[in-house]
């Protein structure tokens, strides 16, 4: 027998290369998918650990007990070992000690921290030396930052105290590299605080002070120590290490540090969530395009196969009438091709590393190492294995048939039950994929391929249908003469090897047209998401010691307006409380990007968020404020409790309540108020009278309002201005009132009802519209014109006026409310909330950010629509739906094989067919082979396929990591962009048809001699 089988493999060599090839094929695909999953494991790894925040590389331990004397090297003490008996493998060590407590110098005082830690001096550039071990006697020597020394007015060799202890420098460091995991981020190199533009040195006054490993004290109590350690992730470890594994090791020392009063924190866990998220995403989707890729081969091999084997159905009909055994034509069968598959499977697993660090090389976000190992041989395997099984069910239908359908040239249409299983069995495995894929959560077990089986189990659907179509039309067109198309549909319809063709096309075009659109799908929802969260082209976090202060500094960097606008937001990132975005409203329009996602004109937002001011604001200058009041109360009912006078103030440091020198009084008095950051310039925002409860009513009437420093005041408000009631409001109108007094004593007067509760009776400047007027996003349910409540830019409960609707707003996605950041301000009375920001448009120039810390800003964070984008592209999903892109396109290059193979397969018996009807009349333009017609039917079905599986399982889809969008993803792709991959896709299968037609025509020329 195995001499039979290499003579039937050296007979029928092209038949066993082709097998060889294909099944090369799917090994690769298989072996190719986790490959790649791998390394693109990997480079994700990398690429969450380059943005992860510095605690979330780490686990700190701490040491319960605090130690006398400077900090010192614990690496010797019983501390350590406990932590090195702790530390997981693979996690690097960093140990160190720490002290606070207040530095002072020639030049100024601050508080910091005096620290150990070890590896400090490799990772700095020192003026001066590293710190040294000291004996008894001499000074500590400590390392201060460039900032540290400028503050305290020291130089390498310069002393000062750290408590009560001198300490020298020895030197003045500078980081090496701020953002390496070392430095903790802004736990070790603290950012300047907003105000004048500081040193250029990354860090600020507050960055640590390093010590030496040993320098005793004369008196060692004088400091106290506790001793750290930080256990930090390699990246090698992160890359490789499974994330369960690092999760129960983390866990692990969580556990065993708080059973030892190390009290473990950490924020790690987050990292490996967002890590095992990814690539898991990253698998799911891959094994669409894997799953793609081996079954196109599978059915290109029962397609070649099937078509030999029918080519040969009359020799195996033969022996069979010469006696020879069905099991010997089995053995010989599955011998004929299992040596060719057992070949494909080495060869497969080449191919696979090969285009997996192809793939890995052009699409990955970080180098990642692509890598043989037992996985990729077992898929390599399975392919193979699947590709012999695709092999022999092609074979059976020859190898079982009786020996009077064997001898026939045409085989005989499969009838009955047998002709419908393979049908119900794809549309059942369809319809189970989808109904999972449907069902929510996360795609697992058939859902992950449902695309592919439902193309298929539409594929063989409409291959059916085209094929009894095919037969009806191509014997009406006979009946009328029009023989060219007729016969070529005849032909199609009585050969049952074109069905599994029609089929496999179909495939092919619907996965590329699925693949194509949802790449293109994903690269808007991209794009939108992007543009919507990050608002503007370019936006910068900043740091400013006030709302006020951060208006002013980007309008003096920006005086014109044309491209820099300054934003509040907050509760962007809490999904329970009221998302709020406070705009520069005459500037919004200008620099924010539009989307159609708003639904709404910025423009006419802008405008309606920003009417004309009720009242002109109240600006102080000097440093003393005088309010002249007269008070008129029942002293004895008070029964000595005090009433107090208090103003509040905005200036560029913040909003600040200050209460007057001395207590109200009966009588007419002047009440000196010190208010030392009026010096500049500030706004009023509100007077207060705070007053017990008291059975008895309380009547304050304010005279007048002077500003100065002391030896020259100014009238800012004279009597008849304070009774002007439009520049008032009261905070409590059911339990206050105001009212304006003539003649000799004009003034206002707050009348504060009895039994009023202890809180203060505000006066409110009216310089902002109240209600705040904002515009709402329509899933919060307020109707416009009514009132909303919401937690306020101060955080304080507020309320806001709606004035329009909107989809989605910039920055906040489909649920927040924005408001103008100037009203919003002047109606603020307390504290400051939110991230403050800098939306940027394209023509900021180039030294904007110059221009910012040049008004006392400090830039936390910057970044852009384009460099998000570019971060959702590097998301475990987008890799995926890349390789899909690439299998699909492969796929391409399988379906123009299998008609290759088909044609190549019934070369001999159609050429003969033609000739002998080209020899009764058959006109030339008849013998074209009829090899165009698949290509046509699968074009139409792979269009409706296409169709139908898209509205199946476009919600199923999972285009980002955190599987959500402020914006909804388009519906639809666009049919231009999708066109220009199946449109070649098409041509190129007509193409080859047409080459293989005519290729038939020339061999039946050649015979026939015409």
């Amino acid at each position: 027998m195995l001499a039979i089988i290499g003579g039937a493999l050296a007979a029928r060599r092209a038949q066993a290369l082709a097998v060889l090839l294909l099944a090369v094929l799917a090994s690769a695909a298989a072996a190719a998918a986790p490959s790649y999953v791998a390394a693109a494991g990997q480079a994700l790894a990398s690429y969450e650990l380059s943005r992860a925040e510095p605690n979330e590389l780490r686990m700190r331990l701490a040491e319960p007990v605090e130690y006398p004397g400077m900090p010192d090297d614990p690496t010797r003490s019983a501390f350590a070992a406990a932590v090195k008996r702790l530390a997981p493998a693979g996690f690097d060590v960093v140990f160190g000690a720490q002290s606070g407590g207040v530095a002072a110098g020639p030049a100024g005082r601050l508080t910091s921290n005096l620290i150990f830690r070890s590896g400090a001096c490799e990772r700095v550039a020192v003026v001066g030396a590293c710190p040294r071990s000291t004996s008894r006697g001499q000074l500590p020597e400590v390392m201060v930052s460039t900032n540290t020394a400028a503050h305290l007015g020291v130089v390498a060799g310069g002393q000062f105290t750290f408590g009560t202890v001198p300490v020298r420098v020895a030197g003045v460091y500078r980081p090496l590299h701020p953002t390496d995991p070392f430095w903790l981020g802004e736990e070790y190199l603290r950012p300047p605080p907003p105000g004048p533009p500081s040193t250029s040195t990354p860090g600020s006054a507050l960055d640590p002070i390093f010590t030496a490993e040993s320098a005793p004290l004369v008196d060692e109590q004088a400091i106290l120590y506790r001793s750290t350690a930080d256990l930090f992730v390699g990246k090698q470890l992160l890359e490789t290490a499974s994330v369960h594994d690092l999760r129960t090791a983390v866990a692990t020392v969580s556990r065993d540090g708080s059973r030892q009063g190390f009290g473990a924190g950490t924020s790690l866990p987050t990292l490996l969530d967002r890590v095992a998220l990814q690539r898991g995403q990253l698998a799911s989707g891959v094994t669409l395009g894997a799953g793609l890729l081996v079954l196109l081969c599978w059915l290109v091999l029962f397609v070649a196969v099937s078509s030999a084997a029918d080519e040969r159905r009359p020799e195996q009909g033969l022996l069979l009438l010469r006696g020879v055994q069905r099991r010997r034509l089995w053995v010989l069968a599955v011998g004929e091709h299992a040596v060719p598959v057992l070949v494909a499977i080495p060869l497969g697993c080449l191919g696979g590393l090969a285009a997996a660090k192809l793939l890995a090389t052009h699409t990955l976000p970080a180098q990642a190492d692509v890598t043989l190992d037992a996985t990729v041989i077992g898929y390599a395997a399975v392919g193979a294995a699947g590709a012999l099984a695709a092999v022999l069910l092609a074979q059976a239908r020859t190898t079982s048939a009786p020996v009077v359908d064997l001898l026939r040239r045409v085989p005989a249409r499969m009838r009955g039950w047998r002709a419908t299983v393979s049908d119900i069995v794809a549309v059942a495995v369809a319809v189970a994929a989808l109904v999972q894929l449907r069902s929510g959560g996360s795609p697992t077990g058939l859902a992950l391929v449902a695309p592919v089986v439902g193309a298929l189990a539409a594929g063989v659907l409409l291959a059916r249908i085209a094929m009894i179509a095919g037969a009806a039309v191509g014997a009406a067109l006979l009946a009328r003469g029009r023989t060219t198309v007729g016969l070529a549909l005849v032909q199609v319809a009585r050969q049952p090897r074109f069905r599994p063709l029609i089929a496999l096309l179909t495939v092919v075009v619907a996965m590329l047209a699925f693949t194509t659109a949802t790449n293109e799908v994903a690269s808007a929802a991209y794009a939108d998401r992007a543009t919507v969260e990050v608002g503007a082209p370019r936006v910068v976090e900043v740091d400013a010691t006030s709302r006020s202060h951060l208006l002013a500094s980007v309008r003096a960097a920006d005086p014109e307006g044309r491209f820099a606008m300054a934003a509040v937001v907050t509760n962007a990132a809490d999904e329970a409380g009221m998302p709020v975005i406070a705009v520069d409203s005459d500037r919004l329009a200008t620099v924010a990007v539009p989307h159609s996602s708003y639904g709404v004109n910025l423009a006419h937002v802008a405008r309606a968020i920003r009417p004309a001011p009720p009242g002109a604001s109240i600006h102080l200058r000097g440093r003393l404020l005088t309010v002249v009041a007269s008070a008129s109360f029942d002293a004895v009912a008070f029964a000595g409790n005090q009433v107090r006078l208090s103003v509040t103030v905005s200036g560029s440091n913040g909003t600040r309540v200050v209460v007057a020198r001395d207590n109200i009084r009966q009588g007419r008095h002047d009440y000196l108020i010190q208010v030392p950051e009026c010096a500049q310039e500030c706004r009023l925002v509100n007077i207060d009278i705070v007053a017990p409860v008291v059975s008895r009513p309380l009547e304050v009437r304010f005279e007048e309002l002077r500003t100065g420093d002391g030896a020259r005041e100014t009238v800012l408000l004279s009597g008849a201005e304070f009774a002007d009631l439009k520049r008032w409001r009261l905070s409590d109108p059911a339990e206050t009132s105001i009212d304006a007094a003539s003649g000799t004593d004009t003034g206002l007067v707050l009348e504060v009802s009895e039994n009023r509760r202890s809180e203060p009776a505000s006066i409110l400047v009216v310089d902002s519209p109240f209600p705040l007027p904002g515009w709402l996003t329509r899933s919060k349910g307020t109707p416009v014109g009514q009132a909303h409540q919401y937690e306020g830019i101060d955080g304080s409960p507020t309320t806001a006026s709606i004035r329009g609707l909107a989809d989605h707003l910039p920055r906040l996605g489909g649920s927040g409310l924005i408001v103008d950041l100037e009203y919003a301000d002047r109606l603020a009375v307390a504290g400051q909330s939110g991230s403050k920001e800098v939306w940027l448009a394209p023509t900021a120039p180039a030294d904007v950010l110059d221009r910012l810390r040049a008004q006392g800003l400090v830039i936390r964070n910057d970044r852009t629509i384009a460099g998000v984008r570019q971060d959702f592209d590097r998301q475990g999903a987008a890799l995926a739906l890349r390789f899909n892109l690439f299998a699909a396109l492969a796929g391409v290059l399988i379906g123009a094989a299998g008609l290759i193979a088909m044609a190549a397969a019934e070369q001999r018996n159609r050429v003969a067919m033609l000739v002998a009807l080209r020899r009764q009349g058959l006109s030339p333009r008849a013998v074209r082979g009829g090899y165009g017609w698949p290509v046509v039917v699968a074009t139409v079905s792979g269009g409706l396929a296409t169709l139908a599986i898209w509205l199946l399982t476009r919600d199923g889809q999972r285009l980002f990591g955190d599987g959500r969008s402020p914006v909804p993803v388009p519906d639809w792709p666009d049919v231009g962009r999708l066109l220009v991959f199946t449109v070649p896709t098409v041509v190129f299968f007509a193409v080859t048809a047409a080459v293989l037609g005519r290729i038939v025509a020339a061999s039946v020329r050649r015979r026939t001699g015409r």
